[in-house]
């Protein structure tokens, strides 16, 4: 059992109550002080977990060069798309009178497919919009990935062979009066996906790049996609990444080129040519949202920030509590100190010092104050109180005999309690008679030396000469 109680890490001490409200020291000001930052810690707290809830605390974010195999990648979503800029009413839509066709062509391995015209179009006001099917193949060669299918839009002169049948091209007429227009402009728009960092929400974006159409001369597009894949590290505690891939850029390289160069090359009147390809080397973005640990670190750090002033308020209260407990001991040696009343100004300098309503000198009342508090002082000292305690027992160990002292181990307070029997009290049957003869104790003995009884009964005032001889007249009367 002993090893056991050794082994004990909870164990309490006895804490000793300064006076009989409370066992430590507290102040008005360092109560304020507490509710003031236990109100803005919490106030923290919800502001953090809103901000939290709301997703509107910033991801820790970083990036690194990364080869992909473009398995995530989805491509079903509109990335590129054709339309013709029709700017004003009356202007000819070539597109629309088949004067221009947008044509699709797929490279496999450096071997074009026939080309098709992009049968996926949305009708607007503005014109007509043509969304290409996209379609890529990548190849692995020593751990680098390359684009080995690759796609082409082109914009070509009107010929029935891309016709379906009944279709016919525009007249020759109509072909001189589109070319005779001003600014014929063939709009590229490029769709980019990214990630909202706050949420981890989808957010899209797309670029406009525009395409002179000119009867003599073939305008080329290399557009070369940028794609990211997004690491999301979005969970509470513990739990799955998530991955996402998308187009995030592209970059674009623009040439003009003679008709004939071309024709030679697609086998066709093509005017305008835009390469799509896929770079090899994407960037990772890791995005790391804060989970209960940042937020705890987050709340303990400023919290604890907040409570540092702690240490200013416990050194009031320990100059308040030294000055209290150095008046009140004042107080039992010289009773008329509590009647001292004291005047200060705004800067806590002494500007009057009464006793008993009348004035009394301020420097001798410093000198007085200086002179006792310093003897007080050495009253606060552990060590000094025990050496006063030796002290007293020398001094009624010299006066009083041995078998004297043995009796007060016989002393105590007798029980009136109806259902106790007589013969049931704290005290040996020897020192029994003893006790109610000689010494007569009752309930409100155990009381009458406590620092906590202000008020003494009436019938103290008469003193005999026996107790003013021994006991301190002052301290009796005037210890309230």
């Amino acid at each position: 059992m002993k090893i056991l109680k050794k082994a004990d890490f909870f164990g309490v001490p006895i804490v000793q109550n300064i006076d009989h409200d409370q066992a430590k020291y507290k102040s008005i000001f360092g109560g304020i002080i507490t509710i003031t930052i236990f109100i803005v810690s919490l106030a923290y707290v919800f502001w953090i977990g809103y901000l939290w809830q709301t997703n509107q605390m910033s991801p820790k974010v970083s990036r690194q060069n990364y080869i992909s195999d473009y398995s995530l990648l989805d491509l079903s979503e509109e990335v590129v798309r054709v339309s013709y800029w029709k700017y004003e009413e009356g202007i000819i839509d070539p597109f629309e009178q088949k004067i221009l066709l947008p044509l699709v062509v797929y490279a496999d391995n450096n071997f074009l497919t026939d080309a098709q015209i992009i049968q996926n179009y949305t009708p607007t006001s503005s014109g007509d919009f043509y969304v290409p099917n996209m379609k890529f193949g990548f190849s692995n060669f020593d751990d680098y990935i390359y684009t080995s299918n690759e796609m082409y839009i082109e914009i070509v002169l009107c010929s029935e062979k891309y016709l379906k049948p009944g279709e016919k091209c525009a007249s020759q007429e109509l072909k001189e009066q589109f070319f005779a227009q001003i600014g014929n402009v063939v709009i590229i728009e490029f769709y980019s996906t990214t990630i909202d960092p706050r949420d981890g929400k989808k957010q899209r974006g797309f670029q406009e790049y525009y395409l002179q159409i000119e009867q003599h001369y073939c305008y080329s597009m290399q557009s070369f996609f940028k794609t990211t894949l997004f690491e999301l590290q979005n969970y509470i505690l513990f739990g799955s990444s998530q991955y996402k891939e998308y187009i995030v850029d592209l970059q674009i390289q623009t040439q003009t080129n003679s008709l004939e160069y071309c024709q030679k090359i697609y086998q066709n009147e093509a005017l305008a040519i835009v390469y799509l390809g896929m770079k090899g080397t994407q960037e990772k973005i890791i995005l790391e949202y804060p989970r209960v640990g940042d937020l705890l670190a987050n709340i303990g750090s400023i919290v604890s920030i907040l409570f540092m002033m702690k240490y200013i308020i416990m050194l009031f209260n320990e100059y308040f509590l030294n000055q209290k407990v150095l008046n009140e001991l004042m107080s039992f040696y010289y009773p008329e100190f509590k009647k001292i009343e004291i005047t200060k100004n705004w800067r806590g300098k002494i500007v009057e010092v009464r006793l008993n309503k009348l004035k009394i000198d301020i420097n001798n009342y410093e000198r007085f104050y200086e002179k006792v508090s310093n003897q007080m002082r050495q009253k606060f000292s552990y060590l000094n109180l025990l050496y006063e305690i030796s002290r007293l027992y020398f001094v009624m160990r010299s006066s009083k005999f041995r078998n004297e002292f043995q009796k007060s181990h016989q002393i105590g307070i007798k029980i009136n309690l109806l259902q106790q029997k007589e013969s049931e009290i704290v005290f040996s049957p020897k020192s029994e008679k003893s006790y109610e003869n000689n010494y007569a104790l009752n309930e409100d003995d155990a009381d009458i030396l406590s620092h906590s009884r202000k008020k003494i009964d009436k019938s103290y005032d008469l003193i005999s000469e026996e107790i003013y001889n021994d006991i301190d007249y002052y301290y009796i009367n005037k210890i309230s």
